[in-house]
């Protein structure tokens, strides 16, 4: 997997630094004294050596791989900011050639099992611009990847049904352990960490705060388990003999998917080969001449049995705060609040035990309270928390310690991830029409039936780790993750000015 030769920086109105390039040199053959070579750039922008006697060398540009990225720390952006023309949907069509190919030539055992699991957020964005509901979408995606050769098709939102649950038994474990202290140790606040934007950046430039990241896995990482260990052993085969791809709503899903926190050296393969995000997904369509608002339904993959997608209660963050706060007010307080109450609180329903505000008004910026019954003082103090310009408001609260948030909910960007920067864009470039846009995907992603995660996956889980759950060791080591601060390395030279 490999970035192209250059990188660039978009205009956003999210960007967090100076403008610094993307500087990865060319390593240079130097000799003991100097022929009077000279570098030349070419119309097409090439590099050329040129010598004193006119011949003319063409040299090597920069190869830079997603790992060189998430270990530099030249840049901090948002998702849109790093273009990537690898680990796309080009090499998906390529990896389907290639069983073809081996099908053909009558070595169809050494072709790979594909497995493609979709984020409901990719699909709420599809749904949007063709105009038929989630549940069709995932039907027809079904279709149109099987016919290509794919081999299952799976929702991503079983394994957030699963990061959910292994979530809010690590939030009451840690509230717990640090008897409700926030910022006394490292057990609280919980800081969500399914966003990968908002943990590149903590692990670049605020490496204070990694402590209280969630070390629960993010639902797409999740899925990877789930298919190269649980999967594998099913199908009867190795990890490195499936090929796993995420169709993802963002770019920075292919960065969390090249971690070596995911990788297995046993099989040289990764939980997740390759991230396609939804607009990729789009073109390919295109590519293929697929008429998708025509494309006949297909039946479902399951792995517990269902025929439809569904829905966790909350915004398209994921549900972590809502579900969390579900979970800790019952196991904690013997409270008892659904994860639909606590969402419909969040949209501004008046309820006895909640109190909500807005932080300067922002919605991108909320903050939901859990009041004793009696007393009507605070006993859960929770934060939505989505934008750059409000995650540097967050770290800054933390490390001066005034943060009063038991958990906050992150996400890189504004609106959350219907707004991920893989997802399909509005015709009307403007402003409002994005803003609309963004909204009405998000409203497309809430349309979807809610279950309650645990009644999801209570059966898989135990199928999957036996009698101790997710008490066991199994457990415990594939569903969380680590992280890791990144020493300061920018180059100066790499300066905007």
């Amino acid at each position: 997997m490999s970035f192209s030769g250059g990188l660039r920086l978009t205009d956003l109105n999210d960007y967090i630094t100076p403008g610094q390039e993307c500087i990865k040199p060319v390593p240079v053959k130097k000799t003991s004294r100097s022929d009077g070579s000279q570098i030349k750039v070419d119309t097409t922008g090439d590099y050329f050596e040129v010598t004193k006697d006119g011949s003319s060398t063409k040299l090597e540009a920069a190869q830079i791989t997603l790992n060189d990225c998430l270990a530099c720390s030249g840049c901090v952006t948002s998702a849109e900011t790093v273009l990537i023309t690898m680990q796309s949907h080009t090499e998906l069509v390529s990896v389907l050639d290639e069983n073809r190919k081996l099908h053909s030539e009558g070595r169809g055992e050494e072709a790979k099992k594909v497995v493609v699991t979709v984020a409901p957020q990719s699909r709420a964005s599809l749904a949007l611009k063709y105009g038929v509901s989630t549940q069709c979408v995932a039907k027809r995606m079904t279709h149109v990847l099987k016919t290509m050769g794919v081999d299952y098709v799976l929702d991503s939102a079983f394994g957030r049904d699963i990061t959910l649950v292994e979530s809010a038994r690590e939030f009451v474990r840690r509230y717990r352990a640090s008897n409700g202290h926030v910022g006394d140790g490292q057990s609280l606040p919980v800081l969500a960490s399914w966003c990968p934007g908002w943990v590149c950046y903590a692990e670049k430039t605020h490496a204070s705060v990694l402590p209280w990241m969630s070390t629960t896995r993010s639902p797409q990482q999740t899925m990877g388990a789930i298919v190269k260990h649980y999967m594998a052993k099913k199908l009867q085969t190795s990890p490195d003999r499936i090929y796993h791809v995420a169709i993802m709503m963002c770019y920075d899903k292919k960065l969390e998917a090249s971690r070596d926190d995911f990788y297995n050296d046993i099989y040289k393969t990764r939980d997740v080969d390759c991230v396609v995000t939804t607009g990729e997904f789009d073109r390919l369509l295109n590519e293929t001449r697929v008429d998708f608002a025509s494309v006949p339904e297909a039946p479902l993959d399951s792995l517990n049995n269902t025929d439809s997608v569904h829905a966790s209660a909350g915004t398209s963050a994921g549900g972590g705060l809502e579900y969390i706060l579900s979970y800790a007010a019952r196991e904690l307080f013997n409270i008892d609040v659904s994860p639909g109450l606590v969402a419909a609180v969040g949209k501004g329903e008046a309820h006895p035990l909640f109190e909500v505000k807005l932080v300067r008004n922002q919605s991108d910026h909320r903050e939901i309270t859990l009041l004793d019954p009696t007393t009507k003082q605070p006993l859960l103090q929770f934060a939505a928390v989505y934008g750059f310009r409000h995650l540097q408001n967050l770290v800054r609260k933390l490390k001066s310690k005034r943060s009063v948030y038991h958990y906050v909910e992150v996400a890189a960007c504004p609106s959350a991830c219907s707004n991920g920067g893989g997802q399909l864009q509005p015709e009307d470039p403007s402003p409002g029409a994005k803003k609309q846009w963004v909204a009405n995907t998000e409203r497309t992603y809430a349309q979807d039936t809610c279950k309650l995660p645990e009644d999801s996956v209570r059966e898989f889980i135990y199928e999957w780790f036996g009698p101790h759950g997710l008490d066991s060791d199994d457990a415990q080591r594939l569903l969380h993750t680590q992280f890791h601060g990144v020493e300061a390395t920018a180059n100066p030279l790499g300066v905007s000015w």
